[in-house]
């Protein structure tokens, strides 16, 4: 008996567009946007975000971000094999008031805009007094170090070690608007720590 070959390659056919259907359309999902977070990030994935009041309210409890004026506010949480990321973004009115804000917040820490070359969150600083009882910064703090993760200048990332966590600031701008970005990553794996922080500050 002989076999139906075109029979057999039509089915090949429409099985590998079936397959390659669905690889689109989990990728497709996968880079979907929710608001100003992408549904990825490196290895990791959106598992809840919130907006307006809800994210201003967890940032007013928050030491570095409370004080912030703020028209725009947001929060996520992503979830990957080696870690969880907690982002919150305050946006002032514009980007000078955002400019401002930063540079008095980053102050108030001991940070500095200088060229300091360091790699590793954990080499930060001298531990401090906290200078507030709200929110994650209501016990010792390290002096923020500015990082050197990126291939470009601005915008300045800086670390410290508060709580025993590794905390992210930093700050993004364009023409009109202004937003100071706060992350947490609690990776033992460094590299994979700073890879994360990496690609937030590229793609968010």
């Amino acid at each position: 008996m002989r076999k139906n070959k075109p029979g057999l390659y039509l089915a090949i056919f429409i099985v590998a567009v079936i397959v390659l259907t669905a690889f689109l359309y989990l990728q497709a999902q996968g880079n979907k946007q929710y608001g100003i977070f992408p549904g990825k990030l490196g290895d990791m994935t959106l598992t809840s975000y919130e907006t307006g009041e809800k994210a201003a309210l967890q940032i007013s409890g928050m030491e570095g971000l409370k004080d912030i004026p703020m028209t725009n506010a947001y929060s996520a949480v992503y979830k990957g094999k080696k870690g969880t990321m907690w982002m919150w973004v305050a946006e002032p009115p514009d980007h000078n008031i955002a400019n401002d804000a930063f540079n008095s917040m980053n102050s108030m820490f001991g940070g500095s805009s200088g060229h300091d070359e360091h790699e590793n969150p954990d080499d930060a600083g001298q531990s401090g007094s906290s200078h507030g009882e709200a929110g994650m910064m209501n016990q010792n703090f390290t002096t923020p170090v500015k990082l050197h993760i990126v291939e470009f200048e601005t915008p300045e990332v800086f670390a410290m070690n508060a709580d025993n966590m590794n905390n992210y600031y930093y700050f993004k701008m364009n023409y009109n608007m202004g937003r100071v970005y706060w992350i947490i990553v609690d990776s033992y794996d460094m590299e994979y720590q700073l890879s994360i922080v990496k690609q937030a500050v590229m793609d968010i």
